[in-house]
């Protein structure tokens, strides 16, 4: 079984590649690179908001680091493409070459009909987030902003022409820890959902078939565009970006998400 893995840069990205590299579960790498770590903010903003801009930028490369480590990634079978290239000659070409039996995709951007056509019918896509409830971009952000930090979680779905609204093969929940704030929130839940699909791939791999779930609900999509450094304030200010502790001791809604667990289908 062939496996190509398509991805970003950063370290969430190279900890999936090492994940799959050691558990020799790896034979072709796309890595596509990704916006700036810590971004710039408009200078249009106020003082307040980009000191938390920056904060929370920060704290995100705080979590990654801890979580994730700063692995070096050295796989001989990769490509290197710039953010606009998934959808280009360049990635074609070496995608048809490698004939890959699964493909799994996390971070790479939306893939285009001309790319979705080439891929095999066995593409998985990880997202960071629990659709349908958090489908689409940022969705590690929005659980904890409306305070309900126990979405936080991972679905591993097959891929479709619709973000993040294929059939569901895995998901797996927001991993709480007392002290946590939204980043590492983020980062713990990210591990728990890379780690499953090693298993995914193995039982895969053994039985040649993963049971799936309709999405049935549309649920609601978030776009980049919904995200402004002004919600920043809500999480630092307001909560002091202790939503998970909130959660923990039982100060908000206890609501448990409905999770699609393959191992238990």
């Amino acid at each position: 079984m062939k496996i190509m893995l398509i991805c970003g840069d950063h370290p969430r990205h190279r900890f999936l590649i090492n994940l799959l590299q050691k558990n020799m579960l790896l034979n072709s790498l796309i890595v596509q690179e990704r916006e700036h770590f810590i971004p710039s903010l408009d200078s249009n903003y106020s003082k307040k908001v980009v000191d938390l801009h920056n904060l929370h930028f920060k704290k995100r490369e705080e979590a990654e680091l801890e979580i994730f480590s700063d692995f070096k990634v050295s796989f001989k079978n990769t490509l290197k493409i710039k953010g606009d290239q998934i959808n280009e000659p360049i990635s074609h070409e070496f995608i048809l070459s490698e004939k890959p039996d699964v493909v799994i995709t996390y971070g790479c951007g939306i893939l285009s009909s001309s790319t979705l056509k080439i891929l095999p019918k066995q593409t998985w896509n990880i997202h960071g987030g629990l659709s349908p409830w958090f489908k689409g971009a940022i969705t590690h952000f929005w659980p904890s902003y409306f305070l309900k930090p126990q979405y936080t979680g991972v679905t591993i779905h097959y891929i479709t022409s619709k973000i993040d609204a294929g059939e569901i093969i895995h998901q797996t929940p927001a991993i709480l820890v007392k002290g946590d704030g939204l980043h590492k929130l983020s980062s713990r839940s990210l591990k728990k959902g890379f780690e499953s699909v090693v298993e995914l791939l193995k039982k895969y791999k053994s039985i040649g078939y993963l049971s799936s779930a309709r999405q049935k609900t549309t649920g609601k999509l978030w776009l980049k565009r919904d995200w402004k450094p002004e919600h920043l304030i809500i999480i630092y200010e307001k909560f002091s970006d202790k939503i998970v502790d909130m959660y923990l001791s039982k100060e908000i809604d206890q609501e448990i998400p409905k999770i699609y667990d393959n191992f238990k289908n």
